[in-house]
């Protein structure tokens, strides 16, 4: 067989490739570069998807997070909760408006240890920062309920969450992004909707989050009076960005399923091995993951992922390092063991709609040869 891609964009883009290129077209000869109703109407779609009030384009994840701090009145000073397993946006965020992240551990399934937050809640502590890692989303009740008895923010880090959904004590489904005081996500291109560059949305209920966030995005200025009312950032999602990431929106929730079918697929055909862990936690009645990444542990993680690579399967590791190791974040005296263990035996496999069954069923093989079963 052929190398089995991790992600494969220009498969995608060959798919819709037509409609794609009309579009850049249309967008291109009516002129509407920046903030046009291509922005708006995905704003739109976003939202009413999601289950908010407001959707919000911006540049990035990263810009998603911390433009959500500032907007949140996250400040000098203050201290945000969040977890060291995830990616360095996740921490710079608090950084980028004077505050501080205090780092605590995850559980098994990659997501906040929720036992562990209010022994890190000090009087500087302002606010949450959960990650929904892997397209799984946190025990988002237990950390609403903290947040609410101490007053915390939650800013939810949703980057690759968007579509996942959890249960809540009355019965609800509550997606991605709809649970906190503001939700971010990521649009990189290869999550789960992807943009032809880089592009994030912001998620809120909150009147007073949103204005705020739709003047800093726009170098402070209002585009209804022209006055500029915060000293503010180029962080717009570009008009094109939004027309192209509406043609994809639309399959959204198909890639999602089939999302769920590969992760199945891989579950039957591997369930049995001894020593490997896979992403199912057997709570299917208060989780809907939609597997970003599909995410298997190991202590022979890089002995896999060296067999993997000879045999024409591509994999990602996130990561081999936990990112208070990084220099940015040197010297601190941060040890949290889960973190740590997981660092040395994650592997994320091929995943992405496009995948084939029979490609899927080779890199089956291939794990299962590595075991010896």
């Amino acid at each position: 067989m052929n190398k089995v891609r991790f992600v494969n964009p220009q498969l995608q883009y060959q798919n819709f490739k037509t409609e794609i290129l009309a579009k850049v077209d249309d967008v291109f000869s009516r002129g509407d570069l920046i903030m046009r109703k291509d922005l708006t109407d995905f704003e739109d779609a976003v939202a009413k998807f999601v289950g908010v009030k407001y959707a919000i384009g911006v540049n990035s994840g990263t810009d998603a997070l911390s433009l959500a701090m500032e907007a949140c009145g996250i400040g000098q000073g203050d201290e945000v909760i969040t977890v060291g397993h995830t990616f360095m946006a996740s921490i710079s965020a608090p950084y980028h408006v004077g505050a501080k992240a205090v780092l605590i551990d995850v559980g098994a399934d990659y997501d906040m240890n929720v036992a562990q937050i209010e022994a890190a809640i000090t009087p500087n502590t302002k606010a949450i920062e959960p990650v929904q890692l892997n397209g799984r989303m946190c025990n988002m009740q237990a950390i609403m309920d903290i947040a609410k008895k101490h007053n915390l923010i939650v800013i939810e880090d949703a980057a690759q969450a968007l579509g996942s959904k959890v249960k809540m004590a009355d019965g609800t489904w509550k997606m991605a992004g709809s649970i906190g005081d503001a939700g971010c996500f990521s649009m990189y291109p290869f999550k789960v909707l992807g943009g032809f560059g880089d592009a994030g949305i912001l998620t809120t209920n909150n009147d007073e989050i949103a204005h705020k966030v739709k003047l800093l995005r726009f170098n402070g200025e209002s585009r209804e009076d022209r006055k500029f009312y915060y000293h503010g950032y180029t962080a717009l999602l570009d008009n094109l960005q939004a027309a192209l990431l509406s043609i994809k929106f639309k399959h959204l929730p198909k890639w999602l399923e089939r999302r769920r079918e590969i992760a199945n697929r891989y579950l039957n055909g591997m369930k049995d091995i001894a020593g490997l862990a896979l992403p199912h936690y057997g709570d299917d009645d208060t989780h809907y993951d939609i597997y970003q990444n599909y995410v298997i542990r190991t202590p022979k993680r890089d002995e896999l992922v060296a067999f993997l690579n000879t045999n024409g399967v591509e994999t990602m590791i996130s990561w081999d390092t936990p990112m208070y190791h990084q220099p940015v974040m040197m010297p601190n005296s941060i040890s949290l063991p889960e973190t740590e263990a997981i660092c040395k035996e994650v592997i994320s496999l091929p995943m992405f709609p496009e995948l084939t069954d029979e490609e899927v069923d080779y890199v089956i093989a291939k794990v299962r040869e590595f075991f010896h079963v």
